[in-house]
């Protein structure tokens, strides 16, 4: 007989007995186990997922319940009964169903199969079988044989099958479809927070009925630019300014654009949002662990929105605002610009605002130029409303000085906003140049900014004026500067290229101009910056004083250098500039007194008129550094040319004939340039030109030995820089006669510089000199007034130092005394 065993496959009997298959295999061992383990899975999801019924109809009704939002209508204590016993509810089903839930055993799977595919007589139980050990007959084992291998065909049909969930055992009246109806519905209205609906459910407490506010701090601030005080929305926690209700229309709240809405809220429910006009935005804690609500919200619309507090769309306070619009600025020039008598542009502008003007910009173009020079304003005067101011402004190194442009202002507030005044046509103030080295920089200089795609005649030009070093005293630093400009100009021709050239133009231009007396320039204006400043911020008379003393010494070495420019102008055969009609001359002296005068008046506490007699000083300093010489009309010159002692005429027209002299032996070293440049062409003409220029030479050596003569039979100390310039020439003068030219340059050149520095040496000892009664110098005008040296101060002491300037009379001195 057959017996039933756990094994699926048939003896072999052409095999030893030892190879039968062994009840009870490894899981997955043939292709049918694997399939008799999935069904029992099936079979387990089955028998699982049924049980949880009842568990997933207590949470369809809570997360209805939830997505109706009833818990906004219910008592805390009812809320938290509720909780419990939906959470009891749901731990007691769960329980009760699946504490009998096991694993399916090898029979309920293989029943599956059975059911699932149909099969009848059980034939998984068949291929299982195994024939009786005690069965010898070879006809039996035969037919054992085909019948397990029937058996088998049949098992490599089967199919698992899908699992079924069987609800419909469990709930034959279909509440299911009830409650999933009833979840769409409840979960499924827009626009509402779905999210913040499941955590109010989940936390009682936090839910709030329509209508109801919790404390709240509320209030609008207008941008600080405005100077507006904050606007509060709440009074002690309660709205204030609000609109009630449809029939309750209050009055709107007016509020600059820009505006911040600040909003705080204490222990704030969960849905809370801010709505102002189509904006709406949520409230989130900033503070978890007591719900602070911190926001703030710009206010730029410029209807009339109202501004609301809503949760969950229904509204709990609105204010209605009116946001009032930032208007532009304006502004409008206050006369047509002008120069001033520093050669600065003078402008002024009236502007409006309704929260004040923030920058104003002075805008600068001309025809067919592609850029436009943009300039910002000195901080203009603060305050809303109309406002006016006046400033001057140095555009002397601008490479458009001297040329017409358009003018416009732009004012813009502090939303950005701008206004432009009316374009008008101004001539940029130029600074006059004496040195033709220095003019012709410039002038090729604004060559370049008016028509840049010429720089090739720039690049020329430059590199000519660098061939001539003597024009411009062999200053290496002067011919380094063109040669850079010229080679930058010849290598790169870009906007910030061209830029860097004219700056470097400008400062070559000026170096040959000023020559060393630039650092004393800044050191003067320095020292005239702390002056004003401690007067301004009432320092003690200790400081001030030693001010005063470190200014005395500053202006001495300006005079100093202004007198040696000035000479070397009048060597070169430069006018001075003539004085208008209602101008007087100044002089060192008149700054002195002035000195003076603005240091007893800071000692007697009138320290207003002391810095406005700083500031007149600094105007006549001005003027002496662009050169006014003092030419007067003939009754003023008279009169004060009557009162120098006798014998400063003679002493002024010598130094009058030494700036001759210096003139005449620059245009024999001009003459020797020229020939020496033209190399052999002309020889017999250059020979005879150079015997002209030796005679001449010699002419003036002779010159040179009859004032030192003179000089010493007054018994004046001869500066050895003379008896060098007397050496120089004879050197020049041998050097035409054996025609070289080149070699004639250099002792003309060195006669000129000693020349220079023995005028230089004389001025200082005629300063030193105590019995001495006059400060002279080379100048074409003491012919007229020989009391005057080429600066116009008084070569006859102190005692008329007064009447070159309109010094202030002694009346607020002794008011201050």
């Amino acid at each position: 007989m057959a017996q039933r065993g756990e094994g699926v496959n048939p003896p072999d009997t052409t095999r030893p007995a030892q190879e039968t298959p062994v009840p009870g295999q490894a899981l997955f061992a043939t292709p049918f186990e694997r399939r008799l383990t999935i069904a029992r899975a099936a079979l387990f999801w089955e028998r699982f997922w049924p049980a949880l019924l009842p568990a997933a109809g207590v949470v369809a009704i809570f997360l209805i319940l939830a997505g109706f939002d009833i818990w906004r209508f219910t008592p805390v204590w009812l809320h938290w009964l509720a909780l419990a016993g939906f959470a009891a509810a749901f731990s007691y089903m769960l329980w009760h169903e699946l504490r009998h839930l096991r694993w399916p055993d090898r029979a309920a799977a293989m029943r599956r199969l059975e059911r699932v595919n149909l099969l009848q007589h059980r034939p998984l139980e068949a291929a299982a079988d195994k024939l009786s050990a005690e069965q010898q007959d070879p006809i039996a084992r035969a037919l054992w044989a085909i019948h397990r291998e029937r058996a088998l065909a049949q098992l490599a049909k089967v199919r698992v099958g899908a699992p079924e969930a069987g609800w419909w055992r469990r709930d034959v009246w279909g509440f299911r479809a009830a409650l999933a109806l009833l979840l769409i519905v409840a979960w499924a209205s827009p626009g509402e927070d779905r999210a913040q609906r499941l955590a109010d459910t989940l936390n009682p407490g936090t839910a709030m009925a329509p209508g109801t506010l919790l404390a709240m701090d509320a209030w609008i601030t207008p941008p600080a630019y405005t100077g507006k005080a904050p606007l509060f929305l709440t009074r002690d926690g309660k709205p204030v300014h609000q609109q009630t209700g449809p029939g309750d229309v209050a009055a709107p709240l007016s509020v600059p654009t820009g505006s911040l809405l600040k909003l705080r809220l204490a222990a704030a429910p969960a849905g809370f949002a801010i709505r102002f006009g189509k904006s709406e935005q949520a409230l989130q804690p900033v503070d978890e662990r007591n719900g602070e609500v911190d926001l703030a919200i710009d206010l730029t619309q410029g209807a009339a929105p109202v501004l609301s507090l809503v949760r969950r769309e229904k509204v709990v306070a609105e204010w209605p605002l009116q946001v009032i619009p930032d208007l532009p600025p304006q502004i409008e020039l206050a006369g047509e610009p002008k120069t001033s008598r520093r050669n600065e542009l003078e402008v002024g502008f009236t502007a409006y605002d309704d929260y004040g003007v923030q920058q104003v910009k002075i805008e600068m173009a001309r025809d067919g130029a592609e850029q436009s020079v943009s300039l910002d304003w000195p901080t203009p005067p603060a305050g809303a409303g109309e406002i006016a101011d006046k400033q001057s402004f140095d555009f002397t190194a601008h490479p458009w000085a001297g040329l017409q442009v358009q003018m416009t202002l732009v004012a813009s507030d502090a939303l950005g906003q701008t206004a432009r005044s009316q374009a008008v046509t101004v001539t940029i103030p130029a600074r006059r140049f004496m040195h033709p080295v220095a003019k012709a920089i410039v002038e090729q200089r604004r060559e370049l900014a008016l028509q840049p795609r010429q720089w090739q005649r720039v690049v020329t030009a430059l590199r000519g004026l660098s061939l001539a070093p003597e024009r411009y005293r062999g200053d290496a630093t002067a011919h380094l500067g063109l040669r850079m400009s010229a080679a930058r100009l010849n290598l790169n021709r870009s906007s910030d290229s061209i830029a860097s050239v004219q700056d470097l133009l400008w400062q070559t231009a000026v170096h040959i101009e000023e020559g060393r007396k630039t650092q004393t320039d800044r050191d003067f204006q320095a020292l005239m910056d702390k002056l004003q400043d401690a007067l301004d911020r009432n320092a003690d008379d200790s400081e001030i004083q030693q001010l005063m003393q470190d200014m005395r010494e500053a202006m001495n070495r300006m005079l100093e250098q202004m007198m040696q420019d000035a000479m070397e102008r009048l060597a070169r055969g430069e006018e001075p500039e003539e004085l208008g009609e209602d101008e007087e001359a100044m002089s060192g002296d008149d700054l002195q007194d002035m000195l003076d005068q603005a240091q007893d008046m800071a000692q007697m506490g009138d320290r207003d008129a002391a810095r406005d007699m700083l500031q007149q000083m600094q105007r006549m300093m001005e003027a002496l550094k662009n050169g006014r010489i003092a030419r007067m009309p003939e009754g003023r010159q008279n009169q004060r040319g009557q009162r120098g002692p006798r014998g400063q005429g003679q002493q002024g027209q010598m130094m009058q004939e030494f700036g001759e002299m210096l003139r005449q032996q620059q245009q024999l070293l001009d003459r020797s340039f020229r020939r020496n440049q033209q190399g052999q062409r002309g020889e017999g003409q250059q020979r005879g030109e150079n015997e002209a220029d030796a005679r001449q030479q010699e002419e003036l050596r002779r010159r040179l030995g009859e004032m030192m003569n003179r000089l010493g039979e007054r018994g004046s100390q001869l500066p050895d820089q003379l008896g060098k310039a007397d050496r120089a020439m004879r050197d020049a003068r041998e050097a035409l006669r054996r025609g070289e030219p080149g070699e004639a340059m250099q002792g003309q050149a060195d006669a000129m510089d000693q020349l220079r520095q023995g005028l230089n040496q004389m001025q200082q000892a005629q300063r030193g000199n105590p019995d001495g009664q006059a400060r002279e110098a080379d100048s074409r005008q003491n012919s007229r007034n020989p009391q005057r040296d080429p600066l116009g101060r008084n070569t006859t002491g102190y005692e008329n130092a007064g009447e070159a300037t309109q010094v202030p009379e002694l009346a607020p001195v002794e008011r201050a005394r």
